[in-house]
């Protein structure tokens, strides 16, 4: 059987409010800081969202 990868339960945080809003999968080969354009409910638009942290 092949291998599972792990993967991590990051929060995503709105760039404009600082709201946590998103939870994402995120696995241990990515590099860096995980970055979405998702919809912010308070903001009422599309922001960036950063991976927050823990």
């Amino acid at each position: 059987m092949a291998k599972k990868k792990k993967k991590l339960m990051v929060k995503m945080q709105c760039g404009d409010c600082k709201e946590v809003n998103y939870y994402a999968h995120k696995t241990k080969n990515v590099e860096g800081k995980l970055s979405l354009k998702k919809h912010c409910s308070p903001c009422r638009k599309h922001t960036v969202h950063k991976e927050a942290k823990k």
